[in-house]
Formats: C-alpha cells, sequence, structure tokens
C-alpha cells in the first residue's frame, strides 16, 4: 500500500490466497509459471546504452539462470525500430507502435501476444515535471515498452494473458532496474503475551477494537499526561510520523493505519479475509454486465465527530462522492488509483428512487458470498446482502473500463468518507458556501461543479485543514498529538457499529476493551527495546537484527513474557530508487553494476536476521507474474560491476552519491552504510544521511534526490499496484490493443 517507514507487519496466510483474491469482479484463477529459457531484444531507452548492449547481451545472460531445458523462440536479426520482443514461460511478447511492421517471430511453440500503441503526446507530462507515485515512478524513469505493457495489463481482463504481460513487466524492471530490488520481507512482529487477538491483512492494519489484554495486565505509567499502560490502553512504540492527517494525500503505512482506525471507506475486509471484502459505509452494491459502472448504496445513521469543535455531522451517499471525488481533485500521491479508474466527473448521487428505477429495467448484478443475482428492485438488493436498516442514497461511479481490483481498491484508508460540510463550516474561504456547492452539484449529480470550491495541490485550503484537524466516522478519533513525540486516539461515542462493543471480548456496553490507542514516537533502537521491556508498550517496531534482546523477556512477578511470532513471506518488499533524471542512473549498465555491488547475502543475515527473501524484479512473490527462472539472478560480483562501468564509459570519480533513508529506520541506516562501502569500491564518492519521514517523502516525490532506500506495501491485491506506482512511467496512450495468436 504504500512507502512504508515503520514497516507494516502483515499475513503470511493471505499470500496463498492471494491469487484468488486478485480478480474480485470478473475474476478467475492464477497459471503457475514454469521454467523456461528465454530470448529478448534489448529495451534500453538511450543511444549510448544501445550502442553499449547488444541486442544478445540479456539473453546470454539470462540463459545461464535457467534451469529447465525448454523450447527457446527465434527472433530476427534486427529488429524495427521500437519492436520490442520479450520471452516468458508461456508466450512470447511482442510490443511495438501501431503502424510499424513486425517481422515474422518463431515462437518456438508457445503464444505470440502482440502488444500495440499509440503515445499521446499532449497528455504525457514531461519526466522533470511529474511528481512521483503521482504521474510516475519513484525512480522518473520513463520506458514506452514497460509503460505500454502496464496499461496493457491493467486493461486485460482475461488472467491468462495478464499473468504473461506481467512477466514480461517482470523481466525487463529486473533487466532495467531503475529501481533496485533488494528482497520480500518474511513475517515477524514482537508483543507481551497478555495481548490477544492480532490478525494479518496484506493491505490493512490491525481495527485496534478487535484486540484485546488480559484483564491481570500490569499498568505501567507512561510519563505522559497521566497515561498509562494498563489493559484498557493500547500503546505501540514506534518510528516515524504520518505524512500528512489528509487520508487524500497520505500514501504510507502510518497514516493508512491510523485512518483504518478513525475512518470508514465504502467496503472494507473484516479482519484477515482476502477473498471478498465486506460492506462498510456500503451496505450494498451491484455493477452494470461489463463491469463499467458500480451502484453503493449508503448506510443510514452514520456520523462523522469532529472533536475539535465538538460536532457530529450525519454522513450521505454526498460526502461519500464528494470524498473521492476530492481524491482525484487534490491530485496528490494516491489520487492515482482514482484518476486512472474512475471518472469522477461522469459519478453522480441518486436517490434510492432513481436507483430502484434503474434496477427495475434490469442489466444490474451483484455478487456476493459466492452468488451472483441480477437484482430488479432495491428491496431484493439489500435482502441480498441481508441489510434491513435505513439507507443514505446510493453512489453511482464510473469506471473507464473494467478493472477486476476496484472492490479492493475503494477499501483503502485514503478513500475514507470526510464530512463535506466539516470542510464548508471550517475553512475561512468555504464558509457560508455549503449549501450554494450542494445546489451547484445538484446534490451530487455534477460533482464536476465543486472544482469551483476544492483547488488542485497541497495548498488547497481543505487539505491544510485536515492535515491538522483529521475527521472520520471509525471506531478511533484523533485526541491529541504532538509532532514526533506522540498521537494520542480516544474510542468513539459516535460510532455506527459500537454494538460491535456488546460483544466480549470485543468490548462491553458499548464501549471497546481498548478506550485508548497511544502511538509512542521514538526513532532510537535502544530505547524502544526498553520501553517495551518495561511494559509501557504492548507492542513495538524492533529491529531484527535485536529481536533477541526482547524474545522470551519476562516481566518480574508474572507469567508475562515477550512473544516474537515469525511466519512466511509477506507481499512487503525492501528497494532502493536511483534518480534516473540525474546521471550516471540513466545508464542501464551503470544501473545494472549498482546490482551487482549489493551484498545481499549480508543485507539478509546482519541486517534482516534472516528475514528477507531475494526479490529480481518489481512484483513479489505470490503474485501472478512472478517468476524467478525468466530473469538475471544478481549476485554480489565486483568484477562483473567494474566490467560493466567499464563498458558504460563513465568514470565513477566524477561522481557524488547521497544516499537517504528515514530517519529512526536503523536497518537502512545499516544498508546505507554498507552500499557507501562496496559502491566506493567502483570508485564513486559516497555519502550518507538520515531524514524526517515527512521530509524525505517532500524532497523525493519531487525529484530531489540521488538515491534512497525504502519499502513498500500493496494497496490493494493486484500485480498491478506494484508494476503500477513503482515502475510506470507515465507514459500517456490514446489507443493500446492486445492481440493473441
Amino acid at each position: 500500500m504504500t512507502m512504508v517507514s515503520n514497516k507494516a507487519l502483515i499475513g503470511v496466510l493471505v499470500l496463498i490466497l492471494i491469487v484468488a483474491s486478485a480478480f474480485i469482479a470478473l475474476r478467475g484463477g492464477e497459471k503457475t509459471p514454469t521454467a523456461t529459457q528465454i530470448t529478448t531484444a534489448q529495451t534500453t531507452t538511450s543511444a549510448a546504452e544501445t550502442a553499449a548492449t547488444p541486442a544478445t547481451t540479456l539473453a546470454t545472460t539470462t540463459t545461464q539462470q535457467t534451469t529447465a531445458a525448454t523450447t527457446t523462440a527465434a527472433k530476427p536479426a534486427k529488429l524495427p525500430e521500437g519492436v520490442k520482443v520479450i520471452e516468458t514461460s508461456k508466450a512470447v511478447v511482442v510490443v511495438a507502435p501501431k503502424g510499424v511492421e513486425i517481422p515474422e517471430i518463431s515462437t518456438g511453440g508457445k503464444k505470440l501476444v502482440v502488444v500495440r500503441y499509440v503515445v499521446d503526446k499532449e497528455k504525457t507530462k514531461p519526466v522533470e515535471k511529474s511528481l512521483a507515485f503521482s504521474d510516475i515512478n519513484p525512480a522518473f524513469y520513463r520506458n514506452e515498452t514497460i509503460d505500454a505493457l502496464i496499461m496493457a495489463a491493467r486493461k486485460e481482463t482475461n488472467p491468462e494473458i495478464r499473468e504473461i504481460l506481467y512477466e514480461a513487466v517482470y523481466k525487463l524492471s529486473n533487466y532495467e532496474v531503475p529501481t533496485l530490488w533488494l528482497g520480500q520481507y518474511k513475517l515477524v512482529r514482537t508483543q507481551w503475551s497478555w495481548l490477544h487477538g492480532r490478525y494479518y491483512h496484506p493491505t490493512l492494519a490491525e481495527r485496534y477494537d478487535l484486540l484485546w489484554e488480559d484483564k491481570n495486565a500490569p499498568s505501567v505509567d507512561l510519563g505522559l499526561g497521566g497515561y498509562k499502560n494498563d489493559p484498557s490502553t493500547y500503546v505501540i512504540v514506534t518510528i516515524g510520523w504520518p505524512d500528512t492527517f489528509d487520508p487524500a494525500a497520505d500514501y504510507e503505512t502510518f497514516g493508512w493505519a491510523i485512518w483504518h482506525n478513525i475512518g470508514d471507506t465504502l467496503v472494507t475486509f473484516w479482519k484477515d479475509e482476502t477473498k471478498e471484502v465486506s460492506p462498510d459505509l456500503a451496505v450494498a452494491w451491484a455493477h452494470n454486465k461489463d463491469g463499467t459502472e458500480w451502484y453503493f448504496v449508503i448506510r443510514g445513521g452514520v456520523k462523522a465527530y469532529d472533536p475539535w469543535n465538538q460536532k457530529t455531522y450525519d454522513i450521505s451517499a454526498v460526502d461519500v462522492l464528494f470524498s473521492i471525488w476530492r481524491v482525484a481533485r487534490l491530485g496528490l500521491d494516491p489520487s492515482w488509483m482514482v484518476t486512472e479508474f474512475i471518472d469522477v466527473n461522469a459519478s453522480s448521487v441518486l436517490t434510492e428512487d432513481e436507483f430502484n428505477k434503474i434496477l427495475a429495467n434490469g442489466g444490474i448484478y451483484a455478487d456476493y458470498k459466492g452468488k451472483t443475482i441480477e437484482a430488479k428492485s432495491l428491496d431484493e438488493l439489500l435482502k441480498f446482502f441481508g441489510y434491513s436498516g435505513e439507507t443514505a442514497g446510493v453512489v453511482k461511479l464510473k469506471l473507464y473500463q473494467p478493472y477486476s481490483a476496484i472492490l479492493s481498491i475503494l477499501s483503502d484508508p485514503f478513500l475514507s468518507v470526510i464530512p463535506m460540510k466539516y470542510l464548508f463550516d471550517n475553512v475561512d474561504q468555504l464558509k457560508g458556501k455549503y449549501k450554494e456547492a450542494l445546489a451547484a452539484s445538484e446534490n451530487g449529480k455534477k460533482p464536476e461543479a465543486w472544482a469551483a470550491y476544492i483547488q488542485p495541490g497541497d495548498q488547497d485550503p481543505t487539505h491544510l485543514l485536515l492535515n491538522k484537524k483529521p475527521v472520520g466516522t471509525g471506531p478511533y478519533y484523533v485526541k491529541e498529538y504532538k509532532e514526533n513525540s506522540y498521537i494520542i486516539l480516544e474510542y468513539n461515542p459516535y460510532y455506527w457499529n459500537k454494538t460491535l462493543w456488546n460483544q466480549p471480548p470485543y468490548g462491553e456496553n458499548g464501549v471497546p476493551s481498548h478506550k485508548t490507542v497511544i502511538y509512542l514516537i521514538n526513532n532510537d533502537a535502544v530505547s524502544r527495546i526498553e520501553i517495551l521491556k518495561s511494559g509501557q508498550a504492548d507492542t513495538g517496531a524492533i529491529p531484527l537484527d535485536r529481536l533477541k534482546d526482547v524474545r522470551g523477556y519476562k516481566m518480574e512477578g508474572t507469567d508475562f513474557e515477550i512473544k516474537v511470532e515469525e511466519g512466511g513471506l509477506e507481499p512487503t518488499i525492501v528497494y532502493i530508487v536511483l534518480n534516473t533524471m540525474k546521471k550516471p542512473f540513466d545508464n542501464t549498465l551503470v544501473r545494472q553494476a549498482l546490482m551487482y555491488m549489493i551484498p545481499f547475502d549480508q543485507i539478509k543475515d546482519a541486517v534482516y536476521a534472516g528475514y528477507l527473501e531475494r526479490l529480481y524484479g518489481v512484483i513479489p512473490a505470490g503474485f501472478p507474474g512472478h517468476n524467478d527462472d525468466i530473469v538475471i539472478k544478481y549476485t554480489f560480483d565486483p568484477a562483473k560491476a567494474a566490467e560493466l562501468i567499464q563498458k558504460s564509459g563513465i568514470n565513477p570519480a566524477d561522481y557524488t552519491i547521497e544516499i537517504w533513508y528515514n530517519k529512526g529506520n536503523s536497518q537502512r541506516e545499516k544498508i546505507a552504510a554498507m552500499l557507501q562501502q562496496t559502491w566506493g569500491q567502483l570508485g564513486f564518492k559516497i555519502t550518507v544521511k538520515a531524514l524526517n519521514w515527512p521530509t524525505l517523502l517532500g524532497k523525493t516525490e519531487k525529484g530531489d534526490f540521488d538515491v534512497y532506500i525504502i519499502g513498500w506495501a500493496p494497496d490493494y491485491l493486484d500485480p498491478d499496484n506494484y508494476a503500477g506506482p513503482l515502475l510506470y512511467g507515465g507514459t500517456r496512450f490514446s489507443e493500446i490493443t492486445v492481440e493473441v495468436k
């Protein structure tokens, strides 16, 4: 989901289910990759790189890495300009501009998949004017072939062809390495044995009201305003700070964890469920036959609590659409997940009667709990979802094309619903204009009218307000905070689902077991360990190489001990971003050389205590497209790196490289120190610098960096959520077609 400052602790068992869950609407099954020999044309992006890297280089290198002898496709000795050939385990993929003649290619009995494209130059932003994670990948790297593959895979609904396209993406991400892929985390987390109910989900944090503690857990003073860590208080000692409290702008794990607890989205995943979303603010939903129009019936009786002014706001379908529309309008970091798939200005708010008439005409389908119906009335639809309460209107979302992961996206915390009136009541420029804005939009039927009130960018007044004073509908609210010191959440007495808190162990008499949640911010690993051992925290961010310092530690006079839970692979990855707008990172051979100078084994053992598995491309294990039998398996090889540097034509002594990491992350600090040593062996001048998390995000999203180390947890369960934000170069296309022969 998002950039990872304090590594999200997410599930092991869910990876078994990821393939099935990746295609929520119009979905199909995964095909298991097989080992194969490969050939491909080189895919560098500059004339210098083309001259230095013959087309046979990748084929020769990767053939040595294969594990089974299979049929190899044959390509012409010379390909027309712009035509690229990538062989995957099951197909030969050809990518070419429309109108360019493709010579005959022997596939060795495999499928031939042809991707044709037309670039829309007017809509394609210049790289230097793009924003990382919104317009372009974090490396500011643009490659038309890769971009066409990503867009083709995004639009494709056939799961077999989709997997083939993502294998091609994975292979090119391994060869081009604008980002240096390090590894995929193994599950590990630390907690006191008095804490219960913890669960794992790959995209959403835990809900703290679903956790509970032994009644006889100790009470330990925090030295913070009279607060204590007792059985009714959940305390997390961690690092960093949320990038922002505005969900429309936040795109990192810390902020998403908070919003999953203070906000609500249309749909959600209940605890560790990954196969199917559950109702949240939407009590029922349906779509037209081709999946381009989605209808969501909004729950009635929901209130947002404004703790800053001690007020509540009723939530309706207008607030839901406004919140989604506002994400697109601001155009900040997570906005691509709306703007790429949803035409917000063609979306609208409907009354229940208007929706009933649409249902009566037929052709609207609902899928839930393994069953599908063609709903002919609102009553029938609500009964299908098992809901009999009040409703607050209907939101119609118009998609540009069918997208299998749309429901998973709609569960993400950045789409938490904000009461529109709260913004108009508290932003000076908007005060007194709420009814005017409603009327201008015809109560949400013409959302484009809201553009007169909300401005793009991070200087919009509504963003500046929410950045400091968040308001939501979830089980908790932000009570108080001190930047880089603490954040205190208190349970929301107006929460629409507080009847859940009548069910032990979640709560009693409408009050959750955890009345209060406290984040203690401490960027010193030794101090975090001592805070956890003292019982001031229930769980904490403990460096993997320091787990031995806490594992099995017992609290004196009790039977309680610190437990370290371990599991299999998580879908969270760690990687190194190079700024390809700067020399020498614009050179493929230099990037490959740097890959060969990463001491992967040392990083795995010394930094991550073995809790990291190698990753060779953009898509982690467990997702369609990941196939390590078709890629270069980079090892620490100084001789190979020196050879590539020589071929690249650069002089390393001419370059000073500064490596950044987020302050308090001791693991990335150690990686940076290792790179300083190994990359320095090539002749580069290397410096290392720690930045506060918001500062690092602010600089890197604008391309103001050399190199930085960061992590990624998925926003939603689909390979596109890695390929899109981490590799897509922002090329816009007026036409993309996929033909299978």
